[in-house]
């Protein structure tokens, strides 16, 4: 088969510009340090690569979540803190109050210090997060949980709705409380039911009519066994984030791995390849030269 000079001229170029773009897609590899230049360079590793940021993209959403929870629970912990505080004093109150050497004014100055309390335990009951909802109005963030008919009469306006935050693959924490499951319907000490404010109010009128009620003192540890129930499932669910938040990282960490598995180069093997692909090109191109100065006349 005859092959003509423009032919031969058109292959040789040819060769010598696929050696070059080879030689460009190298040096490009090794500025960059990135093995996959254009999904084309290995489909089935690209591919993964985009499996993998999606599953790292939703890895770092529940790493937000997870945070997010934890700033809330640690709100309502804080909340429910001095909220435990103040029926632990009013419980110390109730206890001196029984004293049977107390005067009339002794109760009336003990009522002022329980209505102090009783102010400060509603304000906790109403209280606000970094964000301005309020912590216990369960999905009613937007309004005051707690309302104060006066006559001793509370009642809760917000929902029993709970926030659940996914923080892993098939995880799921509630980040908030609602103030019913807390405050409301506490058990009186007289078969009856109650709740945290009316308890507090109660005692203080009792006071102020100088007849302390011996069952003031059940109702207030029954609250008081209430709060501290729900901060004792504050915990469990804060361990739990801090647990799941591990595992998150360690998963993290190996699809991290995976993915400059597959698309980080292997500087060695690139730069053995450049050396190689120079010396190829130049060849090819000293080649070209040499064989396009061939004439009839040389050999005449």
């Amino acid at each position: 088969m005859r092959i003509s000079t423009a032919q031969w001229y058109r292959q040789g170029v040819d060769s010598m510009l696929r050696n070059q773009s080879e030689l460009s897609r190298t040096q490009l590899q090794l500025a960059s340090g990135q093995r996959l230049l254009s999904p084309a360079d290995d489909p089935s590793a690209a591919t993964r690569v985009l499996e993998l940021d999606s599953m790292l993209t939703a890895v770092t959403q529940y790493s937000r979540n997870a945070d997010m929870a934890e700033s809330r629970l640690r709100r309502e912990e804080d909340v429910l803190n001095g909220a435990g505080d103040i029926l632990q004093r009013v419980r110390e109150l109730a206890v001196r109050a029984t004293n049977g050497s107390l005067s009339a004014g002794d109760r009336q100055a003990i009522a002022a210090e329980v209505r102090q309390h009783l102010d400060g335990l509603l304000a906790l009951g109403n209280a606000t997060d970094t964000n301005g909802e309020y912590v216990f109005g369960g999905y009613r963030t937007d309004a005051k949980p707690f309302a104060d008919s006066g006559g001793g009469v509370y009642s809760y306006q917000g929902d029993q709705g709970q926030r659940l935050l996914q923080i892993g693959s098939s995880r799921h924490v509630a980040s908030n409380d609602p103030g019913d499951s807390i405050f409301m319907g506490i058990d009186d000490g007289a078969g009856g039911s109650t709740n945290a404010f009316a308890i507090l109010h109660d005692f203080a009128v009792d006071l102020e009519n100088n007849t302390p009620n011996a069952a003031t003192l059940t109702a207030l540890d029954n609250a008081m066994d209430r709060v501290q129930g729900v901060r004792t499932r504050l915990g469990g669910r804060m361990n739990a984030i801090d647990n799941q938040r591990g595992i998150n990282d360690s998963f993290s960490l190996v699809m991290q791995q995976n993915r400059s598995d597959l698309e980080d180069l292997d500087y060695a093997e690139a730069v053995s390849r450049l050396q190689q692909q120079q010396l190829i090109l130049q060849a090819s191109q000293q080649s070209f030269m040499k064989v396009e100065g061939l004439s009839l006349f040389n050999y005449l």
